[in-house]
């Protein structure tokens, strides 16, 4: 019983000191960040929507990603795309971090026009990007 308990303290003790771990970029320019899913939350949404919802879904975002991907490329926006998990975003005088560790972050666009940071869909940031640029 001794062990046992000793192993469950311990256990607690190594997860409550671990710390998250930030990837952070310092953004000097007009900036689309892109934060894509990891193949775990992949695998998540895939056994949540099922396998043909799932295809159905994906093929839309590829789509959209690949609209909005190919005006950044016109308009010569810089571009970070990322699986990380905890983001710090640095622009200017803002700081902006973001922890996408459930599956309510499934794909985002967060675009820095120079000043303010915009977070959007793809559908809806491409929208934005035309209208602003």
């Amino acid at each position: 019983m001794k062990l046992k308990s000793t192993i469950i303290l311990l256990t607690v003790v190594l997860f409550s000191c671990q710390t998250k771990t930030w990837e952070e970029y310092e953004l000097t320019s007009p900036t689309l960040v892109h934060i894509a899913p990891d193949s775990l939350v992949i695998e998540q949404l895939v056994q949540k929507w099922g396998e043909e919802d799932f295809q159905a879904t994906i093929d839309d975002v590829i789509w959209y990603h690949s609209e909005l991907m190919m005006l950044v490329d016109t308009l010569k926006i810089d571009q970070i795309t990322t699986e990380s998990k905890n983001i710090s975003l640095i622009g200017g005088e803002k700081t902006w971090k973001i922890a996408t560790d459930t599956l309510d972050y499934k794909w985002h666009y967060i675009y820095f026009n120079g000043n303010d940071f915009i977070e959007k869909d793809a559908y809806t940031m491409k929208e934005y990007l035309l209208k602003n640029n």
